[in-house]
């Protein structure tokens, strides 16, 4: 027996419902089967009909639809005994089970679907349907155009969207995350140029750019360096670090005194004035000629001067660094010769000329041997030789004579012949009276004239001794000959009153006199006879 399927017992109720006529009564299936060809008389081909014509299960009175479906009376053969074939039980037969034919499933019998935001279709009241339902694109999931300030961000376009366009709230009013470049001042910021230059007027950190920040300004800093140091490659006031910026540049300035000026204790280069620098240093410097060469008009400074110890090319013949005019080389800076004025060694005199016969030859030797008694006078203690030729030198240099001179006087140490040089020079006084030819002339006992004029040509002085009534003596200790002769004041070592010397007088000249007049106390003074050597 085929059992009943649950839509075929539920259409039986619904059926039962509507025609009131279903009571209590229960469904009757037939016993045919799909092999049983012979039927059950209700025609609708399940086999197990009564055929008994009243409409009632079970009684034989062909109650079947005849679609074979076993649902009793919509014939259809769906089994959802509502008639229209579809199975979907309301009748209209579209399939969509809203019972009203168009099989759109919305009830309103006119075959289309209602629009919706998200159908891809722009709808009346839509801006846009982009057929999704994501708001970070252009069409929002409302289908309204994405805008700054709809609350979404727009990827790719906007970097923040905070549901307004105010700015300074961290996200703008064209949807940017406000910050440093952004062109709009946030607090915390001096300014804000809407850039990411570090040479302009704003940093990149939105900062006012100002020497120190490390960002060089264009057009207005040098440099920037980062740091208010001024001994560094760049300054404080952010300019590159120059010679005459008044700061020191370690490393590669001596100095800066902030000037131009050269002759100051700061070169224009920056290193301390020195002496060859070129530059003439004011109160330090005569010259500076930018060398050391000491062979030119500047000489360590100083401009070039006969006596500097150098020699100026071709300006000076030698410089021996003095003042002497008896060396090598005179006070003129000429090299020293014979006529020159200056007595030099190897001359015996130098006249300033080369004429003979004025008592200077053209070799520079003298013509004569000058003779004098001292304008001074003296007791026995004369300093033995030595002392008293130390007189007839001073008393020569006092009256400007030339040569050396030795004193007419003996001790047991020498006399006038054993000491004297040897000349075959005439013998003259300074007023140039002869009195002798030659040494041995000289030596004769008579002179040619009397020795009575001083190293300055007057006349010989009076002294205190009295010698053959004459008052004008000196100590001679030695006889016309040259030889020592008579007492000798202990060698004139001695003033004593006890001691004795020989004296000779001025005035004499014919005889012996001259040199050997008498004897004199030692305590007594008088005057000293000299001879040019």
């Amino acid at each position: 027996m085929k059992q009943l399927s649950f839509r075929s017992l539920l259409t039986g109720s619904l059926l039962c419902s509507l025609v009131a006529s279903c009571t209590a009564d229960t469904i009757i299936e037939g016993t045919s089967s799909a092999l049983d060809t012979t039927g059950d008389g209700d025609g609708d081909g399940d086999g197990d009909g009564d055929g008994d014509g009243d409409g009632d299960p079970g009684d034989g009175d062909g109650d079947g639809d005849g679609d074979g479906d076993g649902d009793p009376g919509d014939g259809d053969g769906d089994g959802d005994g509502d008639g229209d074939g579809d199975g979907d039980g309301d009748g209209d037969g579209d399939g969509d089970g809203d019972g009203d034919g168009d099989g759109d499933g919305d009830g309103d019998g006119d075959g289309d679907p209602d629009p919706f935001c998200g159908d891809n279709m722009v709808d009346p009241g839509e801006e846009c349907d982009d057929g999704n339902m994501i708001d970070t694109d252009a069409c929002t999931a409302s289908c309204i155009m994405a805008t700054c300030g709809d609350g979404f961000v727009h990827e790719g376009v906007e970097g923040c969207d905070d549901g307004n366009t105010d700015n300074n709230d961290g996200c703008s009013s064209v949807c940017e995350l406000e910050g440093c470049g952004d062109g709009v001042i946030q607090p915390g910021e001096a300014c804000d140029d809407g850039n990411d230059l570090d040479t302009d007027a704003c940093t990149s950190l939105c900062a006012v750019a100002t020497c120190g920040d490390m960002f060089v300004q264009a057009g207005v800093e040098d440099c920037d360096d980062g740091n208010m140091i001024d001994t560094d490659d760049c300054t404080s006031a952010c300019e590159f670090a120059a010679c005459g910026d008044s700061f020191l540049h370690q490393g590669v300035e001596e100095c800066d005194d902030g000037n131009n000026v050269d002759t100051d204790d700061c070169t224009n280069m920056c290193t301390n004035a020195f002496c060859g620098d070129g530059a003439v240093h004011e109160g330090m410097e005569e010259c500076d000629d930018g060398n050391n060469v000491n062979t030119d008009v500047c000489v360590n400074c100083i401009y070039a001067t006969c006596g500097d110890g150098y020699v100026h090319a071709f300006v000076e013949d030698c410089d021996d660094g003095n003042n002497d005019n008896t060396d090598s080389c005179t006070n003129t800076c000429a090299d020293a010769a014979c006529g020159d004025g200056f007595v030099q060694p190897g001359e015996q005199c130098d006249d300033g000329n080369l004429i003979d016969g004025d008592t200077c030859s053209a070799i520079c030797e003298f013509e004569q041997r000058w003779v004098f008694a001292t304008s001074t006078q003296y007791n026995g203690n004369l300093g033995g030789l030595l002392g008293a030729d130390a007189i007839c030198n001073a008393r020569a240099q006092a009256a400007d004579l030339p040569g050396t001179y030795m004193a007419w006087l003996s001790t047991d140490g020498g006399s006038p012949f054993s000491r004297f040089t040897p000349t075959n020079l005439p013998y003259l006084l300074v007023t140039g009276t002869k009195i002798a030819d030659n040494s041995l002339d000289l030596a004769d006992g008579n002179l040619d004239a009397a020795i009575a004029r001083t190293e300055f040509g007057g006349m010989s002085i009076n002294t205190g001794i009295s010698c053959a009534g004459s008052v004008r003596n000196v100590w001679t200790g030695t006889g016309a000959s040259g030889m020592a002769s008579g007492g000798k004041c202990n060698n004139f070592t001695s003033s004593s009153v006890n001691s004795t010397g020989t004296v000779g007088r001025t005035t004499a000249f014919v005889d012996g006199t001259w040199s050997a007049c008498g004897q004199s106390t030692c305590n007594l003074t008088a005057a000293l006879y000299c001879f040019q050597q």
